[in-house]
């Protein structure tokens, strides 16, 4: 059957920015312009995004991509009726451009999340995030562990060696923190020496146990032959359901600074 293209076209794109293609209600092509020729000759997923029309269908949008180059295209899709029989028209918009454009967008807002919420001499989160976790995520667990630490003789190193050696003193220190990070155990680096791991979904007994492993694992940097030795104070506290969070900030403060004045007597 011969369709009046000119009417059927005016009929809904009057203005027309792409490519038109239609179908007839079995998905046959019956009319195709030099710019939707592709779709019958090269791999796309055609068949899956622009279904065959159904009764009562007005307008559907779809994507489709073009497998050769991997350009993506918006169909916009509407039904006709013409001379008793119905058709589908399709509205081909080339969208690989904006896409790339959401991609370099999203990729951009992702990269300015990481340097806004960590630090970058550690890659740790900072002092910002663990304020943001703390007036949220950390308010209302069952059970949380706190873990204040400070690293001791930076300003010692920086004065002996220069800073590039303290700066390698603190990487030491944030290496040790990420080998027990999980989803459930966050260190933070909250200053120049100063570090916060706060770990929730834990009881006391695994808390501990991650105390142990931290320490060990900071032995282990230790060993290397880097002639730097890492001493972290660290002072812990333990809360259940109804724990008081700045109560529980400060007791792991105090225990930080009797552990750090424990090492300085023991010459550490």
């Amino acid at each position: 059957m011969k369709i009046n293209m000119d009417n059927a076209i005016l009929r809904f794109f009057r203005d027309d920015i792409g490519g038109i293609l239609i179908t007839d209600a079995s998905g046959s092509v019956v009319y195709e312009d030099g710019k939707t020729a592709f779709i019958q000759k090269e791999k796309t997923n055609w068949d899956s995004a622009c279904p065959p029309a159904w009764e009562g269908q007005q307008s559907e949008v779809w994507d489709l991509l073009r497998s050769r180059d991997r350009k993506t295209f918006m169909v916009i899709t509407s039904t006709f009726s013409e001379g008793g029989e119905q058709f589908q028209i399709h509205h081909l918009v080339d969208t690989s451009l904006y896409m790339e454009l959401y991609r370099d967008i999203t990729d951009y807002s992702r990269d300015l999340k990481v340097e806004k919420d960590h630090d970058g001499l550690t890659g740790l989160y900072n002092k910002g995030k663990f304020m943001e976790l703390k007036a949220s995520l950390f308010q209302k667990q069952n059970t949380i562990a706190i873990f204040n630490m400070d690293v001791n003789n930076l300003k010692a190193m920086n004065d002996t060696y220069g800073h590039e050696a303290g700066d390698k003193l603190i990487k030491k220190a944030a290496e040790s923190l990420k080998r027990i990070a999980k989803r459930n155990v966050m260190p933070f680096r909250v200053g120049g020496d100063e570090f916060i791991v706060v770990a929730i979904h834990i009881s006391r007994q695994e808390a501990l146990q991650l105390r142990q492993d931290w320490e060990e694992g900071l032995k282990a940097l230790n060993q290397a032959e880097d002639g730097i030795d890492c001493v972290i104070a660290c002072g812990f506290a333990f809360g259940e359901k109804g724990y008081d969070l700045e109560a529980l900030l400060s007791q792991a403060d105090r225990l930080m600074y009797e552990d750090k004045q424990a090492r300085k007597k023991a010459g550490k």
